[in-house]
């Protein structure tokens, strides 16, 4: 499965992204000079038309110390239920007073706006381009922990082909020994319908938020259920391929919601993983952290109306 050749192009000179550090608040940061802190902001194009199923999640992890920076980037694509991990650097910088900013890297380019907003993630190696357009914004929703999730309308680009999709930019930050979050959904569908859903690692255990048409939602609790594992010997853990997500009370309406998803591929009556990537983690003990990649499908009842949803799950396990 090739990526077609891409016009556009990128000198990768272009100025990081202007983020603020989400998570830690103003007088941490400078007392700090964002000193032990771990930042993560992912980048997510998804197309929503039933006939055409891709996924392109750009994810950039940082680990800043008083010794330096630590940056690990990766670029993956999801197409025809098949995962390729397209691009993956890890990397070592000097200590930094904005690690928060993501750079570019390698055949990794980035565009930036006038405003200090990112509008494309550019990748060329040889024959092998893609780009991601983030265009107009639908939603802009934060959480208690100062993380951020706005989703846009967008594009990947693959030769002369523009394919159309929406776009999540979320950025999550914390202090080293701070609660680390969890999980978290991106799902997409008809009338403009978009909701995300996240392990926040402390209490509430997951909250979403979502919007239909020009109506938004907040839930600041929602339940989220295994209906559905697989065992993942290497880890020895379960790990789920079916999810039930609800709000309290139950029913999708009166601002209520349920989703149904399952892993897409997935085989009633099986235990196939679908279209998903699973993959244990180094840790310590029996039973590892596992790091996992789903494009799933399902239902939403929400506001009254039941619609056919899409997504992804970036499922974790510590």
């Amino acid at each position: 499965m090739g990526i077609c050749t891409l016009l556009s192009a990128c000198n990768g000179e272009s100025p990081a992204p202007t983020v603020t550090a989400e998570g830690l608040q103003p007088a941490e940061g400078q007392e700090r000079n964002f000193e032990d802190g771990l930042y993560e902001r992912n980048v997510v194009f998804m197309t929503v038309d039933a006939d055409s199923a891709i996924v392109v999640p750009w994810f950039f992890q940082v680990s800043s110390s008083a010794e330096g920076v630590e940056r690990l980037t990766q670029g993956w694509l999801a197409r025809a239920g098949l995962w390729e991990p397209f691009f993956n650097d890890q990397w070592s910088a000097e200590p930094s007073r904005t690690p928060f900013r993501i750079r570019p890297r390698g055949p990794m380019d980035l565009v930036v706006g006038n405003l200090g907003n990112l509008e494309r993630i550019l990748f060329a190696e040889g024959p092998r381009q893609l780009e991601v357009v983030i265009d107009e914004g639908m939603a802009d929703w934060s959480g208690n922990r100062g993380e951020t999730f706005r989703v846009h309308q967008g594009a990947a680009i693959f030769g002369d082909q523009r394919v159309e999709g929406v776009v999540l930019d979320m950025n999550r930050a914390r202090l080293r020994e701070s609660p680390e979050p969890g999980e978290w959904m991106f799902l997409a569908g008809p009338r403009r319908l978009a909701i995300v859903v996240e392990a926040t690692g402390g209490s509430p255990a997951y909250t979403a938020w979502g919007r239909i048409g020009e109506e938004e939602f907040r839930w600041p609790t929602v339940e989220v259920e295994w209906s559905a594992v697989i065992s993942l010997d290497e880890a020895r853990r379960d790990v789920p391929v079916a999810w039930e997500i609800r709000s309290p009370g139950g029913g999708g309406f009166d601002g209520g919601v349920v989703v149904t998803l399952v892993s897409a591929g997935m085989e009633e009556g099986t235990n196939r993983l679908g279209a998903g990537v699973l993959q244990a983690q180094n840790g310590e003990g029996p039973i590892l952290p596992v790091e996992g990649l789903f494009q799933v499908v399902g239902s939403v009842v929400l506001a009254g109306d039941s619609l056919e949803v899409r997504g992804l799950v970036r499922h974790v396990q510590r």
